[in-house]
Order: structure tokens, then C-alpha cells, then sequence
């Protein structure tokens, strides 16, 4: 039987993650300064994961190569966006950069064109996906950091019908850790002031890419992005 998680140890890693998010941001005036805030608690996404007793990390069904996750929509926050942005800017070189930005931009469209209601159960490989592989890997948002089932089979049926249930696989013991890590960051800069919207993550990394003033407005605690990137436009 996995081992539990109880609510006291969930509370402790929430009330560590926001202690020292907003310790670190306090700091922060730049957005050179907040980069490594936000890889901070991405680290600290990751440790979490490194630290569940063996025995329920065993139960991870994730590998390398299984990617039927990649097809669903992602919600995201803008710290979350800007991190993604980043490692891109750093790490791709620019005919990679500019091959991307024309992707997300197909995505954008894509999304934009759906019917009210219809982007949740839409299937679309991300545009970061690359041989079955995360091609932004250290730069990916939250979600994708914390999202884990015991049976890739239901995930690949899920993927091919979203009315399949995939939280029957979810692994209660490490969502319950990873979750409060992941609300932590999110408490911490929300507090702060940080635009707590929530924002399709293709749309906006793309506004991200192709417009500086975003990483300004946000830094300045204004809305990041175009109401048009928001996960539900008609929220």
C-alpha cells in the first residue's frame, strides 16, 4: 500500500515553498533578479519529487518517451510563462527560436478559433514536444512538473477521449506533495501581487516571445498578457 501523505506534511511544504518564495522575492527589482527565484522553486518541485518514499515514486507509470500527456491543454500561470520564455531565449539558437514562435503562433490561432467551451477537451501535441521528448525540459511549466499516474495506458485513452476518467490513476500520495509545493509558489507571488491569472500556455508563451512589454506590465504587477491568451477568454 503507498505511503500516505498526511495534511500535516502537506501544510509543512506548503508553508516551507511560500517562506521561501517570499523571502527570495522580496529581493527581487529585476527580471534578471526573478529568474532564479522561480528556478528556486521549480528546484524545489523537483527535490519534492526526489524526496517521496521510493516506494511510491514506484508506482510512477511516466517515462521517457510517454507523451500522451503532451497533448492536453495546459494552464498556467505568467511566472510560469516567463520561466518557459527564458530558457527558450537562452537555449534555443535562432533559426530553433524563430521555428518555435511560428509554431506557437499556429497554436494560438488554433485555440483561438475554438467554440466556447471546446479548448478542455481538445488534443493538440504541444509545440515544444520533439521526438516524444520535452524539448524545454528544465524550463517547463508547473503542471508538467507535477503531473504523474501509475497506468500509461489510461493516459493514452484519455488522450484519445477526454471523457475517460484519469484521476482513478492519479497517485494520491505524491499529487498531494507536489500539488502543495506547486500552490505554494502560486500562493507566494500571487501575495505578492504577481498577475494570479490563469492563461493557455502555448498562447501566451507566445505573446511572450514576440512582446517585451508583457515581462514588463508583470514585473510592474499588472495583467501580463492579452485577455485573448487566458485559458477561458469568457471566464
Amino acid at each position: 500500500m503507498p505511503a500516505r501523505t498526511s495534511v500535516a506534511q502537506r501544510f509543512q511544504l506548503f508553508d516551507r515553498t511560500v517562506a521561501g518564495m517570499e523571502e527570495r522575492l522580496l529581493k527581487v527589482r529585476t527580471p534578471a533578479q526573478m529568474m532564479p527565484v522561480l528556478r528556486w522553486g521549480m528546484d524545489e518541485l523537483e527535490q519534492t519529487l526526489a524526496d517521496t518514499p521510493a516506494r511510491v515514486r514506484a508506482t510512477i507509470a511516466c517515462r521517457a518517451g510517454c507523451d500522451h500527456c503532451c497533448s492536453v491543454p495546459v494552464d498556467v500561470q505568467a511566472h510560469e510563462v516567463f520561466f518557459a520564455a527564458d530558457h527558450i531565449q537562452v537555449n534555443f539558437p535562432p533559426v530553433a527560436l524563430a521555428r518555435t514562435i511560428k509554431q506557437l503562433k499556429a497554436h494560438r490561432d488554433r485555440v483561438a478559433a475554438l467554440p466556447a467551451g471546446a479548448r478542455d477537451t481538445s488534443r493538440q501535441p504541444c509545440v515544444l514536444l520533439a521526438a516524444g521528448s520535452c524539448s524545454i525540459y528544465a524550463g517547463r511549466p508547473e503542471a508538467c512538473r507535477s503531473h504523474h499516474t501509475s497506468d500509461a495506458s489510461v493516459c493514452a485513452a484519455h488522450r484519445a477521449d477526454p471523457a475517460v476518467d484519469l484521476a482513478r490513476v492519479y497517485i494520491p500520495a505524491l499529487r498531494s506533495r507536489m500539488f502543495a509545493v506547486m500552490l505554494g509558489m502560486d500562493e507566494a507571488l500571487e501575495a505578492a501581487g504577481y498577475d494570479d491569472r490563469s492563461y493557455d500556455f502555448g498562447s501566451a508563451l507566445h505573446e511572450a516571445l514576440t512582446n517585451s512589454l508583457c515581462l514588463v506590465r508583470w514585473m510592474r504587477r499588472q495583467p501580463a498578457f492579452a485577455d485573448s491568451c487566458l485559458a477561458d477568454p469568457l471566464a
